[in-house]
């Protein structure tokens, strides 16, 4: 077989399969609210007000909620954080966000300052990061936002009780499942090409099938997409990458996906009763082996 026949094939295979729909399978109800089979959701970080004009229209378009982690003393006032991509960029105001979350939207706490997360100062980045981030917008926080790396995140779950945390963001890409901690959620980058030494490049349908087979949960996470090119490759995705992740979610999930605000998966997973029932009955788990493991590893001693 000569390259260009070798090319043709498998370009035509490629193409299939970028859009292929998931096979028609049983019609049982899935395990999540209204018997939906997997769940789909996304955060951004740090709370840019530019979020309105190029990423909140998207979310209409497509019926998809949003969530904002917010670094607590910076709603309202340009990011103060030197040496960030970020750094300067507007933030939503309370008034912003309580307005986006009359639209679906939820919050998490993202820490007080975005400085990494101790022991020494988690009395403040976490327990009284939540207790600000409440007052300004009225509602309860359950979940915690790790900054930074994930080198935070162990000091922060120390302190997640006290601060009256549910559950914990962290940036491990995989995708959550019934037995995941939710001490230890997964994020999913959403960025336009990551650097060495993994050297990968969007794909919208990242990890979906993934979370179809497992009746897991896809959470995305980026920053800001802005149209054309990203604030930085590695951070962010641009508008045109956004809008085509959600239409692979659409398509792919179909009825099946629940396209959910993570602060209302938290609570179906701790609340409703056959969700519940589904993380008792769960077997020690390759999550569970996992996140001692990486416990182990990540000490607040390092």
């Amino acid at each position: 077989m000569d390259r260009r026949t070798f090319l043709s094939l498998t370009g035509a295979a490629t193409g299939a399969a970028m859009t292929a729909t998931p096979a028609q399978g049983s019609s049982k109800p899935g395990p999540w609210k209204d018997g939906k089979k997997w769940v789909y959701s996304i955060t951004y970080d740090e709370g840019c007000e530019d979020l309105l004009k190029h990423a909140v229209p998207i979310h209409r378009e497509f019926g998809i909620p949003g969530h904002v982690a917010f670094v607590s003393a910076q709603l309202g006032i340009p990011r103060n954080v030197p040496g960030s991509s970020y750094h300067d960029l507007m933030t939503l105001s309370p008034d912003q966000m309580k307005g986006l979350m009359k639209e679906g939207w939820g919050a998490s706490c993202h820490s007080m300052t975005h400085v990494g997360v101790t022991a020494e100062n988690a009395d403040v980045e976490v327990v009284e990061a939540g207790k600000v981030l409440a007052d300004k917008l009225g509602v309860d926080i359950p979940i915690f936002t790790v900054p930074g790396s994930n080198h935070g995140h162990p000091p922060a779950i120390a302190a997640a009780a006290a601060g009256g945390y549910k559950a914990i963001f962290t940036i491990y890409d995989k995708v959550n499942t019934f037995d995941t901690d939710l001490l230890w959620l997964g994020r999913t980058p959403l960025h336009t090409e990551y650097p060495g030494p993994f050297y990968s490049q969007f794909d919208p349908w990242k990890r979906l099938q993934q979370a179809q087979a497992t009746a897991g949960w896809v959470v995305d996470y980026c920053h800001l997409p802005l149209p054309d090119t990203p604030v930085h490759p590695a951070k962010d995705c641009t508008t045109q990458e956004l809008r085509a992740r959600f239409e692979a979610v659409k398509q792919f999930g179909g009825d099946d996906v629940w396209l959910a605000e993570p602060n209302e998966v938290v609570d179906f997973l701790l609340n409703d009763p056959g969700a519940r029932q589904r993380r008792m009955d769960q077997p020690e788990g390759l999550n569970t082996l996992h996140d001692t493991s990486m416990r182990a590893l990540y000490t607040t001693n390092d």
